[in-house]
């Protein structure tokens, strides 16, 4: 008998900042703390049935409230309608079909799949144009401060030099005495991603632009240390950090190794609202200090 083939998520991710968000935010004003509630079950049942959207039936608003203590199905439907209204999903496939879904649960959906084989979407509902399917592969969103792309280089003993536009950070990991210990593990695995580099007929360094495929297609040392790479790029994405830069952090925090002070920094770029304009270069200075 054939496996049934899996379509939604078995978790999905929310930023620190999720209740800052000023739609959000207008939506608790306006219908109450219990809102949260229903807009976090209303994203569950998304994630976990198909897994970029639901049909929001009279049976769909039924069983949402009932895993709620103080709304009823007529309060879940006015809740979800006025989400729609407001942008948190979409108001054209809600109005017109019943279906809550949004461009960024569908990007979601897609990044969490990638691995997946044979991953399709409704044409009906789907948000997600192909030139934007490209354009997520390719570049990431414009930076909220426009930044010169970082700049790596190779130099001839393999050993990795991280340019930024405005200062140079030496980051050198060397190949030897790999197999010593775990650190040094790590450090072999961060020079063979060197070899992606080349020179041009002259013998000279060639520029390297990295991409977001470059970046998911890193791998962390098989060292037995505990990390999470899947966590940290799709936070850097989130956060629109440039290609470069994301590759330096990936390397410096060693594959997003737990515990490193990287981690906090993406708290304290949520909590600072925008007044850490170049949050890549934050994290990397935590790296650096590290």
């Amino acid at each position: 008998m054939a496996a049934i083939k899996k379509r939604g998520l078995d978790y999905f991710p929310l930023t620190t900042d999720f209740m800052q968000n000023r739609l959000v935010r207008r939506l608790l004003k306006r219908e109450g703390d219990g809102a949260l509630a229903v807009l976090l079950g209303a994203l569950s049942c998304i994630y976990a049935d198909e897994g970029y959207f639901v049909r929001a039936d009279e049976l769909f608003y039924e069983d949402l409230s009932a895993n709620l203590y103080s709304h009823t199905a007529d309060d879940v439907k006015r809740i979800l309608t006025l989400a729609a209204e407001y942008d948190i999903f979409d108001q054209r496939l809600f109005r017109e079909e019943q279906v809550l879904t949004s461009v960024d649960i569908q990007r979601q959906y897609l990044f969490s799949t990638k691995r997946r084989r044979g991953v399709t979407m409704d044409d009906r509902y789907r948000l997600i144009t192909d030139e934007q399917l490209r354009a997520d592969a390719d570049t990431p969103a414009a930076p909220a401060a426009p930044a010169a792309p970082a700049v790596v280089a190779a130099t001839a003993t393999d050993d990795v030099y991280i340019n930024t536009p405005s200062t140079t950070q030496d980051v050198t990991f060397s190949p030897q005495n790999v197999a010593s210990n775990p650190h040094s593990i790590a450090q072999h695995s961060i020079a063979q991603h060197s070899t992606t580099l080349r020179k041009d007929s002259a013998g000279g360094n060639v520029r390297k632009e990295w991409t977001l495929a470059d970046i998911d297609r890193l791998t962390p040392p098989a060292d037995g240390r505990q990390r999470n790479l899947d966590g940290l790029r799709l936070n850097l994405r989130e956060l629109r950090i440039p290609p470069g830069e994301q590759y330096a952090i990936i390397l410096k925090s060693n594959f997003g190794i737990i515990g490193h002070p990287m981690w906090k920094g993406f708290y304290d770029i949520r909590a600072s609202h925008g007044k850490i304009r170049q949050p890549g270069r934050y994290l990397l200075s935590l790296c650096r200090n590290n």
